[in-house]
């Protein structure tokens, strides 16, 4: 079988390489010619780095060969490039195409989605791989580049995965692959419930069922590539592929150290099928003949590159598959408004047959939360004691820490950061810091009366445990949140306190499973408060044991009716409804544009004329807060249809190549290496955009 170098394109005599330049600068994200040397002309392919002079014959820059030409339209003297950054073609052009046309669409740069896509060099890992491939060895990194590391254990890169053999019970996963393979692009509703494979271990029905249809699609000679918010997903989805007999994955995580994932990278550039696995990031691997991109729970905020361009995995999955014609397949227990939009678009075909849910009640929607004696009224107490005389029981919680929310104990007053103005609350018993900046407060005085006292308000996953070990006496309690993550339990009774998105998964499922803080949840002041509670609940509820309980505690109004009555799609459409009478994201696409402004101002004068788009704003943006914006800085947020959405980039990213080629006059004395405060930003798509 050829090696990637083989299938690469060759110059084929054109004196010519274009290359796009490894950098940040906005102003430089298009093609440089170079001439080709001779002693180069060779061993020169398309997707290989390269070092190249750029300003000076004496400053050499990183780079990615991207085509090769007959002549250049340039009418000086090309320079040279200086010299190979390793034998092998690391950019494909599927890849290339992905990251123009997702950079375009986000008003970025390629160069950044590259960074995402093609993970940092490791010169050993590489020379290993080309050994095993048969081809030549790569030489020694020039100065610059990392070298070092060995692929991880049991790994040999090049090796033919093993054909893993489907269950027998996977007809439908195979009706559903074949379309996929034809383009389609689907929107599954998964059933509750966990699912135990027979090597022993439990993983959520949804990781068995989506395992299931890859290996069907690998089965047929193409590539998956599954993406999922998190390891524990993840985790959940290798165990399932494993014991389905397809262990060799391509893994795509951030856990992995930079020898593993670049050994993981070079195999998914063999010209062979693979199973690619990971998290946002996998959406851009180079899978040979990509058959589907299957996604996991889109809605999860985590899915949202917090890097520029902000790329949503999405979002590239959707540009992904139309342009190389692989399948769709999005998969949750409650739809995004985003995947909503594309199903009543008839975009993406959703699935006939409703989904299994796990029984799920309320308490009593009339009872307020104040009202309990406890923690939780005496219903809900009484589901989790029945719960643990046979299992464990798992407690939703809406917050981390002790008490999420200090008040100054003389007035009232909610208490403020005195460093960053950011709210302050109780990670452990008696110590209070910011929510935003971390700072201690530990010299806290309140700007209203002057005091010093600090009371506790509201309950956090720590202070529901130390209530729980009171209240169930005996129990065996487990907390599982951000700092003290648990990504399993067994089937004993114990009574397990998770945060929202960090519920373990519990063998067999739990007996019960107990939401709280519904009202808190519902009122966070953000667009998607009632889509993500939607979202945490399912997923929570799907935990359940078959035979288990999901209770409601409390809370009412439209969204928990919706969740009780298993109407969410209907709550959903309403939804959509409403935001595209306000002009809301998704039924528009939004770019938030800040910085000083002059600045902002300039931008927003370049898109008048433009039917269908306008703009809020631009308002000042208040100094401080979590991410320290300097005073000075307003923002305004552009909406536009999303039939406008090439010229609006193109156009905002004018402007933001405008303000940086122009900044260097501007910044004059301002110290290396420091951005202009004022300088312009864009971010297109910010699910947050409308948060508080």
């Amino acid at each position: 079988m050829p090696s990637a170098f083989e299938l690469a394109e060759a110059p084929a005599g054109r004196p010519v390489a274009r290359v796009l330049l490894d950098s940040a600068l906005p102003q430089l994200d298009h093609l440089f010619d170079y001439a080709i040397p001779a002693e180069l002309a060779e061993r020169l392919r398309v997707g290989q780095r390269v070092r190249v002079p750029f300003r000076s014959r004496d400053r050499k820059s990183f780079g990615y060969v991207v085509e090769f030409a007959e002549r250049s339209d340039f009418g000086g003297e090309l320079a040279h490039i200086a010299d190979l950054v390793g034998e092998v073609p690391v950019l494909s052009p599927e890849v290339w195409r992905l990251a123009r046309a997702v950079a375009d669409r986000a008003g970025g740069s390629a160069g950044d989605i590259l960074r995402l896509a093609i993970p940092t060099r490791q010169v050993r890992v590489e020379k290993q791989h080309l050994a095993a491939a048969g081809g030549e060895a790569a030489g020694d990194a020039p100065a610059g580049d990392t070298a070092g590391g060995d692929p991880p254990a049991g790994e040999t890169a090049g090796g033919d995965p093993p054909a893993g053999e489907p269950a027998a019970d996977s007809a439908a996963e195979g009706e559903i692959a074949a379309s996929l393979i034809e383009g389609a692009r689907l929107a599954l509703t998964a059933s509750h419930g966990p699912e135990r494979l027979h090597t022993g271990e439990w993983v959520g029905g949804w990781a068995a069922q989506l395992a299931r249809l890859a290996l069907e699609v690998f089965a047929r000679g193409r590539s998956a590539i599954l993406i999922t918010p998190d390891y524990r997903d993840l985790d959940q989805l290798r165990d399932a592929l494993a014991a389905l007999g397809h262990e060799e994955v391509v893994r795509v995580d951030s856990r992995q150290s930079n020898a593993e994932r670049y050994a993981g990278f070079l195999r998914a550039l063999d010209p062979e099928p693979r199973i690619v696995l990971g998290n946002r990031s996998a959406v851009y691997a180079p899978a040979h003949e990509l058959g589907a991109i299957i996604m996991w729970d889109d809605g999860d905020p985590v899915l949202a590159e917090p890097l520029s361009p902000y790329v949503h995995a999405r979002d590239a999955a959707l540009v992904r598959a139309e342009q190389t014609g692989a399948g769709l397949f999005f998969a949750s227990h409650a739809r995004s408004e985003e995947v909503q939009r594309l199903v009543e678009l008839g975009y993406v075909r959703a699935q006939q047959n409703p989904p299994r849910r796990s029984r799920i009640v309320h308490a009593d929607a009339s009872i307020s939360p104040d009202a309990f004696a406890g923690r939780v009224p005496e219903f809900a107490a009484r589901t989790i004691r029945e719960g643990l005389r046979s299992g464990p029981v798992l407690v939703q919680v809406a917050t981390p820490g002790y008490a999420p929310v200090a008040v100054c104990g003389e007035c009232g007053d909610l208490a403020r950061c005195l460093k960053c103005a950011g709210p302050i609350g109780f990670r452990t018993v008696g110590r209070a810091s910011c929510r935003w900046c971390g700072e201690y407060a530990s010299d806290w005085r309140c700007g209203t009366c002057d005091g010093r006292r600090l009371e506790e308000r509201g309950m956090g996953s720590g202070r529901t445990v130390v209530q729980f070990e009171r209240q169930f006496q005996g129990a065996r309690v487990i907390l599982s949140d951000g700092e003290h993550p648990r990504e399993r339990v067994d089937g004993r009774p114990a009574l397990v306190v998770a945060t929202r998105g960090a519920e373990p998964l519990a063998a067999g499922g739990y007996r019960a499973v107990v939401l709280l803080d519904a009202e808190r949840l519902l009122s966070l002041e953000t667009l998607r408060a009632g889509e993500d509670c939607l979202r945490w609940w399912e997923n929570a509820a799907a935990l359940t044991a078959p035979d288990g309980l999901c209770l409601m505690a409390s809370g009412g109004g439209p969204v928990v009716q919706a969740f009780v009555t298993g109407r969410t799609e209907e709550w959903l459409r309403g939804e959509l409804r409403d935001r595209q009478a306000l002009r809301y994201p998704p039924a528009v696409r939004v770019a938030s544009v800040s910085g000083g402004p002059d600045e902002v101002e300039r931008a927003l004068s370049g898109l008048r004329g433009i039917d269908g788009v306008d703009h809020l704003g631009p308002t000042p943006v208040p100094a401080g807060g979590p991410n320290r914006t300097p005073p000075g800085i307003v923002r305004a947020i552009v909406r536009f249809d999303y039939g406008r959405g090439a010229e609006v980039a193109s156009r905002l990213r004018g402007a933001l190549v405008a303000d940086a080629a122009g900044s260097s006059a501007r910044s004059k004395g301002r110290a290396p290496g420091r951005a202009r405060p004022e300088a312009l930003r864009l971010r297109f798509d910010d699910r947050g955009v409308f948060d508080s």
